[in-house]
């Protein structure tokens, strides 16, 4: 039988010239040719699109921010603002629940939702981080691709988190939409944040989220900071120019948050909420109430400790502490074993997290309310304390560098020395509650006096003169 034997090609077979040889090269890679030149097309007709309208004709406005919107409350006021001035509003955020904005029916106001990226294969952190800023970038990217177009006037971010969406947006103004102009709405800083886990501001993924943040605070064309002190570090710091640099401070919404009206209010609003004060006595007991989100950031070991030694000083009398603290998070367990594991007399504390509607109320018929945020970078404000304010509530908070900017001490609230002393922070609140009514009464006139100032009123004299739709300059 014979034997076929495959002797393969001759050995010049495949000897073209360099011609040939550049023909078929140009042959197989023609469908990619044609995909970039197509997409080239594309980029300069968009953005031809975008450079081709008038600062005029740009109506629309991006808000982003990696976070739950219904638990950022200021960009959600942010949101009502611009859509108070005619923006075409583009919202994006993670949502959990149906997103509640005043009067927002039959308004231009579009939702991105952003999926959530959980740890479900139990990474370690730091594989879990480079992970999720991979899986959330391209994620952002297609997002951003339609939350932002040519009608986008200005793209509103907060920080923290900016990683990556601050880079995202910025390489879609390089690539698509030179109109935009970037905002970024400073809360804190996402280094020191990042550091509270680290505990090092050496450690390489410290200094590489601060090197981030440097970077791209000097490329914004604005930057609005909830303190002063954090636009001062910005311009130290971060070498951002001054003229970017707006303060803005947290204010409440009037119609969420206003003071008591009267004893028939706080009976109406006990009644409501039996569950938490079963046995309140108006004459004789006070109420004391602290958000939290039982994070790092804030020690409740002071704030039981305290709650001991006040439990003392009360023991036997009449009077009663109902000490409320509305929250979850991921010390919260480690909250209820310190309360569980001592026998309190006259002191009650709840732990509760409360409806957004209910919130409000519970607060407004507090006598003193508690922050016991002390911030990771010492330049940012509690929200918890505008609240508060807003309710018409003295606080007591504690101490750091930039608590003067909002909490007065012994006008509209107190402020401790020594952060660490419990003693302390008993002694001021049965002084303040059980003892000096005059002193009560002070701080009591002064947080009733910043319940005035509302969100829109600061909002119309710093932000709406550089947001007006007519026009576009940084004061």
């Amino acid at each position: 039988m014979a034997i076929i034997e495959y002797i393969g090609y001759p050995k010049d077979h495949w000897k073209f010239n360099r011609y040939v040889w550049s023909l078929i090269i140009f042959w197989l890679l023609l469908p990619v040719i044609i995909k970039f030149i197509s997409y080239l097309s594309y980029l300069k007709y968009k953005r031809n699109k975008s450079k081709n309208k008038s600062e005029k004709e740009l109506n629309g406005v991006t808000l982003i921010v990696l976070g739950d919107l219904n638990h950022s409350p200021r960009m959600k006021y942010h949101t009502e603002s611009f859509l108070s001035l005619g923006y075409e509003v583009n919202i994006c955020g993670y949502l959990n629940g149906e997103l509640k904005l005043k009067n927002d029916k039959n308004r231009e106001i579009e939702i991105f939702p952003i999926e959530i990226i959980s740890n479900e294969f139990k990474l370690p952190y730091l594989l879990f981080i480079i992970f999720k800023i991979f899986k959330q970038t391209y994620q952002l990217i297609k997002m951003t691709n339609f939350a932002i177009d040519e009608n986008t006037k200005f793209v509103f971010i907060q920080n923290p988190p900016s990683l990556p969406i601050l880079a995202i947006v910025l390489m879609n103004k390089l690539m698509y939409h030179p109109q935009i102009k970037i905002c970024v709405d400073w809360h804190n800083l996402n280094w020191s944040i990042l550091n509270l886990k680290y505990k090092n501001e050496s450690h390489f993924v410290v200094k590489l989220m601060k090197k981030y943040e440097s970077w791209f605070a000097k490329l914004v064309d604005v930057n609005i900071t909830v303190t002063r002190q954090l636009g001062n570090y910005l311009v130290e710091s971060f070498k951002v120019d001054p003229s970017t640099i707006i303060p803005f401070y947290d204010r409440p919404k009037n119609e969420l948050f206003s003071p008591l009206n009267d004893q028939n209010e706080l009976k109406e609003i006990i009644s409501e909420n039996l569950n938490l004060f079963n046995g309140y006595d108006q004459v004789n007991d006070r109420i004391l109430v602290s958000s939290t989100s039982f994070t790092p950031d804030e020690d409740f070991k002071v704030l039981i400790n305290s709650l001991k030694e006040l439990d003392g000083k009360i023991s036997g009398s009449k009077n009663k502490i109902w000490m409320i603290v509305t929250g979850k998070g991921p010390l919260q367990n480690e909250f209820k074993k310190m309360v569980e594991d001592y026998n309190w007399t006259n002191v009650e504390i709840k732990n509760v997290w409360l409806p957004i509607e209910q919130y409000p109320k519970v607060l407004k018929i507090a006598d003193l309310g508690i922050s016991l945020h002390y911030s990771s970078s010492g330049l940012d404000l509690p929200m918890k304390i505008v609240d508060l304010f807003g309710s018409g509530v003295p606080a007591l908070t504690l101490n750091f560098s930039v608590i003067s900017e909002l909490v007065k001490n012994n006008q509209n609230g107190l402020i401790m020395n020594d952060n660490d002393d419990f003693k302390e922070m008993a002694d001021k609140i049965y002084n303040v509650l059980f003892h000096d009514k005059e002193l009560y009464l002070k701080i009591k006139q002064g947080a009733l006096a910043e319940s005035a100032k509302g969100w829109d009123e600061e909002w119309d004299s710093k932000l709406k003169p550089l947001f007006k739709l007519s026009e576009w300059c940084v004061t």
